[in-house]
């Protein structure tokens, strides 16, 4: 259910909005952002259906009681991602001049804010805030990170359809699953930071461009920057998987829902009760 109201709520956004305006215009970006608001929107639905505080979900949605490391290593884990691509991307093109890098410091820091709020971690309401812990109920850290992967890259059809994405739906299906992974390890190894995790995404929306755009654009880079990009970043989830193992992805164990409700005699809703337990120090 979670699955079929994040695709019907988004793809109506999304539907709607090209209908009447390109995607690259301020209308249609806004409307990209509304609709990356579906899988949070579909989260809050399903957890009333089910009988649960909606109240106490947000709670751990919103809860952003960690050590300050963690929001730092969700900047600095993409940064590691776009330098592996940089490292190809300029070994085939060249070194980009220094001039052009200082020009895309403002664009990055503009992206990254646009990217976070409203254009990807957004989406993390619902991906990691809902999806995640609940499929962490039923299956390992690994598999519930594909089977993740696999309805956000259904989820993004329509950014193919309208030619918002101009690349292989194969290799960008390969880059979601990676980037499941990736942001997976995080949710764990941060005790459920959902903070965090909207983070990690919005600055992997802006930084993995940001090699491309040194060097003139991907049309410059004789191989696919699409298959560089999902080659790295499966690098980086694959050293996450060997090393902390597909059960859990991290030393923790994986987070599971911590909110929950009980129905009275009548069938209506209690109020949920929400864990806000969390380890002074997690040791990921």
């Amino acid at each position: 259910m979670f699955s079929v109201l994040a695709i019907v709520f988004s793809w109506g956004v999304w539907s709607a909005t090209f209908s009447v305006t390109v995607p690259r215009s301020g209308l249609g970006m806004l409307g990209i952002g509304l609709g990356a608001f579906g899988p949070g929107a579909a989260g809050a639905v399903v957890t009333r259906l089910r009988g649960e505080s909606v109240r106490a979900w947000f709670a751990t949605v919103f809860d952003w009681r960690r050590p300050l490391r963690w929001y730092g290593l969700a900047i600095a884990i993409p940064m590691v991602g776009a330098l592996g691509v940089a490292i190809v991307v300029f070994s085939l093109v060249g070194l980009p001049d220094s001039s052009s890098l200082g020009q895309l410091a403002p664009l990055f820091v503009f992206n990254l804010l646009l990217a976070t709020l409203l254009t990807g971690g957004n989406e993390e309401l619902g991906w990691r805030g809902f999806a995640l812990p609940h499929l962490q109920q039923r299956f390992s850290a690994l598999t519930a990170s594909v089977l993740l992967g696999g309805v956000w890259t259904l989820w993004h059809i329509p950014m193919f359809v309208y030619d918002v994405y101009p690349f292989s739906p194969i290799l960008y299906a390969a880059a979601v699953v990676s980037f499941a992974v990736i942001l997976t390890w995080y949710y764990n190894a941060s005790d459920g930071c959902v903070l965090g995790a909207v983070l990690l995404h919005g600055t992997i929306n802006a930084i993995v461009n940001v090699p491309a755009q040194a060097v003139g654009g991907a049309a410059a880079v004789p191989v696919s920057y699409a298959a560089i990009l999902a080659g790295v970043f499966a690098v980086l989830a694959a050293l996450l998987v060997v090393y902390y193992g597909p059960k859990t992805l991290s030393h923790r164990d994986v987070v599971r829902p911590r909110w929950t409700a009980t129905r009275s005699a009548d069938g209506s809703a209690s109020s949920g009760r929400f864990n806000s337990q969390h380890p002074s120090d997690p040791s990921d």
